[in-house]
This record gives structure tokens, C-alpha cells and sequence, in this order.
């Protein structure tokens, strides 16, 4: 039987790991997206406060939508997590945050909207706006529970992009094809 103490140093080992080798410098394929940094630092008491930031490698098809007036939609999920030795780990949804990306073009500017916030950027070009869309600083996280603390407990992040107004036809054709939206591969930040 492994120990808490085991499993929160396994949890550590891995967390180092990953940001000893840096976000920036992992190779990934075409058409998805990366985490180019992340963090949450605890601030007292037992407050989580996370920053982070996106790396989009838009599809051709992504692109070309979003200038005919498609609506792209990132959503960033945070998940508490609990490692299980024995059965599936359990996982408790934390918060979901929501931004979006269009663009406008009679002033030929890209707009993003963060959705719990309701604040907006404007872009002259994509570049600019695909980096506020992907950036989070010093974000507060809900709290929670007592017994995450201390435990084998992990913060799990994952992203999507999304075409958020699909017709039906095409809603059926992105089950069968990644196309139409993107993903990140999860990130897991063990709780101390």
C-alpha cells in the first residue's frame, strides 16, 4: 500500500519535472494547443491563485471561419482531483472559464470577450488576439475542500477551442473529425 506522503511526493516529482523542462520547448503537432506556462501559488489563507498561458496553433479551416464570421470559444477547465490506488481517480469540477474570439470586418479587428468578466480586447491582427485569448493572470481559483489540503489531491487544467455556433451538419461532422475545434493535453499541479 503506498503512503500519502508517497503519493504527494509523486505528485511534486512530476509537477518539477514538468517545468524543468519547459512549456515553450515541448514539440506538439500542427493544429492544437500548449500550455507555454502555468502555475497557482497559494496565497493565505488556502487561497489558490492561478496564471497561465495558451499557445494556439490554428487550423486553416479555424482560421478561415473566424474571418467569415465564426464565433471561437476557449474554455479553460479546472478540475480537483483525487489519486485512487485502487479505482478510478475522483474528479470534482472546480471552474470552467469561458472567452471568446470573433472578428469583425468592417473595422477589420479581432475582438476577444471573456464571459465572466464581460471585459474585451480589440486586435488589429490574430497573433495579439490569440495571446489574450489564451492568457490568465493571477486568476482565483474557488475554494476548495478541507480535505484537498494535504492529501493526494491534484489540480487537474485542461483547454478547448471550439466553433460555438455549429449547424447540425457540421455539429455531427466534428464527432468524426478534430477540424472544427482543438485541445490541450492536461496539465496536474499537486495541492501541498
Amino acid at each position: 500500500m503506498i503512503s500519502r506522503r508517497s503519493l504527494l511526493q509523486r505528485f511534486l516529482v512530476t509537477g518539477l519535472l514538468v517545468l524543468c523542462t519547459g512549456f515553450g520547448h515541448v514539440q506538439a503537432a500542427e493544429n492544437s494547443i500548449r500550455f507555454q506556462e502555468f502555475s497557482i501559488r497559494i496565497q493565505p489563507p488556502k487561497q489558490l491563485m492561478t496564471s497561465l498561458k495558451l499557445d494556439y496553433d490554428l487550423s486553416d479551416y479555424l482560421r478561415e471561419g473566424l474571418l467569415n464570421g465564426l464565433t471561437l470559444q476557449n474554455e479553460t477547465r479546472f478540475t480537483l482531483e483525487w489519486h485512487n490506488t485502487w479505482w478510478w481517480n475522483t474528479q470534482k469540477p472546480l471552474v470552467v472559464v469561458k472567452t471568446e474570439l470573433k472578428y469583425h470586418p468592417l473595422s477589420k479587428q479581432y475582438q476577444v470577450v471573456r464571459e465572466d468578466t464581460k471585459q474585451n480586447w480589440n486586435f488589429p491582427n490574430l497573433p495579439a488576439a490569440l495571446e489574450q485569448l489564451g492568457t490568465l493572470s493571477d486568476y482565483r481559483l474557488p475554494a476548495v475542500p478541507e480535505d484537498a489540503w494535504g492529501d493526494n489531491a491534484a489540480i487537474f487544467v485542461t483547454a478547448t477551442l471550439t466553433q460555438q455556433s455549429l449547424e447540425l451538419p457540421l455539429k455531427l461532422k466534428s464527432l468524426f473529425s478534430d477540424r472544427y475545434s482543438l485541445e490541450s493535453d492536461g496539465v496536474l499541479w499537486p495541492i501541498p
